[in-house]
């Protein structure tokens, strides 16, 4: 007779697993709420140096300085939005009517009947033009229902801004006050964590912004050659999507391709050299010299940050996941920074990491 295997679970096991999964639909529950704090907090570390500076230049108070930089961002971004919004929706309306006269023209030229000797793509295309334009139809009337549910965007973004500005208004209070509650040694360690993740996470970002600027004016420059509708708010479109690391310039040089598509061939094919040639520009240029030293991780974080924080919080999380694993990695070598001198100290010398070779022939 085959022996029993029983299974005891003790009533606190069963406590803590339903507490958890409480703890858990209350989050799910509370989910937007939480990233209206998320981004409120993030924005007021990013903008706590940029107030400093306010300031100082200009003599002003704490509260004067933080309401410039804080309405002052609120209403560039407003502007952004303005003008990129509504040519988004034409655009996307006057390409799905435009798709079946584009895929012929795309058929009817020289690459498109140089691949149609080898494939069936430009067969396909044709046959599907109907129902690609029907979708495209179907994403401006998205658009459309967006734009229709705006006081519910304004009601959100009216309560990031006020949250933010009261934020960083009232930072140095709160981190006063944090400290008065640890010890004289600790709370010399909480200063020096606090301030070295709020000027990480804001060199990053500015840094970042500033690559977007770039990558928005490269390719809306581009876009004006090219003669492609409404290029400024293709360039703002690109700049912010060039805010997420390492594929945001990727997505945008995929949407400025569909737009030079609407213009010919030829538009398309320079559109993607110059979205190429930038790209390696990017990320082997750009990104080391202007925030390489700002958040100091490995390409392999870099990568992970994206997905995770982006798998959490959508967008935003791509956005901002670097910072955050920068920012986590700063409080770990900060708390683990005497267990590793001590445990160097006590290493013998031969398990010491030993400096690599020189090549030969090199000379000192």
């Amino acid at each position: 007779m085959p022996d029993q295997v029983s299974v005891s679970i003790s009533p606190r096991t069963i406590l803590i697993f339903v507490g958890l999964v409480a703890l858990t639909w209350a989050l799910v529950a509370v989910g937007g709420t939480l990233l209206v704090i998320f981004v409120s907090v993030f924005l007021a570390i990013v903008l706590a140096p940029v107030v400093d500076a306010a300031a100082a230049k200009w003599n002003l108070g704490r509260g004067a300085a933080s309401s410039l930089v804080v309405l002052g961002l609120a209403v560039l971004v407003g502007l952004l939005l303005v003008i990129a919004l509504t040519p988004i929706v034409d655009a996307v309306r006057s390409f799905s009517h435009n798709v079946p006269k584009i895929v012929n023209d795309v058929s009817n030229s020289s690459l498109g009947k140089q691949v149609g000797k080898h494939s069936d793509v430009t067969k396909t295309l044709q046959k599907h033009a109907s129902g690609i334009a029907s979708g495209f139809g179907k994403a401006a009337g998205g658009l459309l229902n967006i734009a229709a549910s705006a006081f519910g965007v304004f009601v959100l973004g009216f309560s990031i801004l006020f949250m933010t500005l009261f934020l960083v208004k009232d930072l140095p209070s709160y981190r006063d006050a944090l400290e008065s509650l640890i010890e004289n040694d600790n709370a010399v360690r909480w200063r020096r964590i606090s301030d070295q993740i709020i000027t990480t996470t804001s060199r990053y970002m500015i840094g970042n912004i500033v690559i977007s600027i770039i990558c928005g004016s490269i390719y809306g420059v581009t876009a004006v050659i090219l003669g492609l509708p409404y290029p400024l708010a293709l360039a703002i479109i690109a700049g912010i999507l060039d805010m997420i690391p390492n594929i945001g310039s990727l997505l945008a040089g995929i949407i400025l391709g569909i737009a030079a598509l609407s213009v010919s061939v030829t538009a398309l094919i320079i559109m993607v050299a110059v979205v190429l040639v930038y790209q390696q520009f990017e990320n082997y240029v750009l990104q080391p010299t202007i925030i390489g030293k700002a958040a100091d991780i490995s390409g392999f974080l870099v990568i992970l940050s994206v997905l995770f924080w982006g798998a959490l919080f959508g967008v935003v999380g791509a956005i901002v996941g670097v910072p955050i694993t920068a920012g986590i990695l700063i409080v770990v070598q900060e708390l683990t920074a005497d267990r590793r001198a001590r445990i160097a100290e006590s290493r013998p010398q031969s398990l010491s990491p030993s400096p690599a070779p020189e090549p030969e022939g090199s000379t000192t």
